[in-house]
C-alpha cells in the first residue's frame, strides 16, 4: 500500500507528467510515454471520482444526449486538445488557453458537485425511500 499523500497525488502527478512529456518532448517515444501517462492519470481520476461520489446519480430519461463515457472523458480530451494546440507556431498557445481553461473548469465543477455533505445525501435517500413506500401503501 502506498503512503496516503503519494496515493492521493498519483492522478494529478500522472496528468502533469504526461502533459509535460507531450508539451516538451520532440521524440515519438516520449510522446507515447506522455499519452500513456495521461491515459493512466485519466482512468485513475475517473475511477476514484466515481467511487468517492456521494451525490445521487440520476440518469436522464434520454441517454442518447451524451454517453456516460464521453461525459467522463470530456475534460481530459479538452486538455489533450489544448496540449496539441500549444504546438502550433503562431497562435497555438493562445488558442490552447480556451480548451485548457474549460477543461479545468469542468474538473473543478465536478469535484465540487459530486461531494456533498453526508447528512444531505442520507436525507435525500431517506426521503426518496419514504415517497416510494407511501406510493406502495396507497395502492
Amino acid at each position: 500500500m502506498l503512503v496516503r499523500p503519494l496515493y492521493e497525488s498519483l492522478p494529478p502527478l500522472c496528468l502533469l507528467g504526461g502533459s509535460a512529456a507531450l508539451a516538451l518532448g520532440n521524440q515519438p517515444l516520449l510522446w507515447l510515454a506522455g499519452f500513456l501517462l495521461l491515459g493512466c492519470g485519466t482512468l485513475i481520476w475517473i475511477m476514484r471520482s466515481n467511487y468517492r461520489r456521494t451525490d445521487l446519480v440520476i440518469y436522464p430519461a434520454r441517454r442518447w444526449l451524451k454517453p456516460e463515457w464521453l461525459y467522463e472523458l470530456q475534460p481530459f480530451l479538452l486538455l489533450l486538445l489544448a496540449l496539441l494546440l500549444s504546438h502550433w507556431p503562431l497562435y497555438g498557445p493562445w488558442l490552447a488557453l480556451l480548451p485548457g481553461g474549460w477543461a479545468l473548469r469542468c474538473l473543478l465543477l465536478r469535484q465540487r458537485r459530486r461531494h456533498h455533505a453526508t447528512g444531505l445525501t442520507r436525507q435525500l435517500r431517506r426521503h426518496r425511500g419514504l415517497t416510494a413506500r407511501r406510493s406502495l401503501l396507497r395502492r
